[in-house]
């Protein structure tokens, strides 16, 4: 026997007049990717997975990153997993960053997991990074000041 059962629509209801239109509650595993012809500069942000074939001029904060060879970044990334096959000038603060053969980072790396194959270049530091534990230094010493003689103190701690 049948029933007359509502099926859920694919294609949402337009908004009643007045009330703002209702954006589609759709999760997808399929990554955003900014492709080899593409330039962005500006700032990303995403719950989901970017892969980079272009080049991209900005912060990235998303939950999965990679630079493809030939892609590149300048900018700051914050991800929970970081690849990096191409080119990135800028910090990665990650939970596990891996830099394969091709990488070549100028920057440096806070991470929990770092993992770099032979070749992959780093022109930075690596530092173990856990998140929400305080921030890591960024300089040991104290500032250096002159003196009124000419010569050099460290200011007080």
């Amino acid at each position: 026997m049948l029933r007359n059962r509502q099926v859920p629509s694919p294609i949402p209801t337009p908004a009643k007049p007045g009330e703002p239109a209702r954006p589609l509650n759709r999760q997808s595993n399929v990554p955003s990717i900014v492709s080899a012809e593409m330039t962005i500069h500006g700032d990303l942000q995403s719950a989901g997975d970017l892969q980079i074939e272009g080049t991209v001029v900005g912060e990235i904060e998303v939950a999965k990153l990679v630079i493809a060879e030939g892609g590149s970044v300048s900018g700051n990334i914050v991800a929970k997993d970081v690849r990096i096959c191409g080119a990135l000038n800028g910090s990665v603060r990650s939970v596990m960053v891996t830099l394969t053969s091709t990488a070549r980072v100028v920057g440096d790396i806070y991470h929990e997991v770092l993992a770099i194959e032979a070749g992959g270049q780093l022109e930075g530091q690596s530092r173990r990074w856990v998140p929400g534990v305080a921030e890591p230094l960024l300089s040991v010493a104290p500032p250096v000041e002159q003196r009124d003689d000419g010569g050099e103190q460290r200011a007080a701690e």
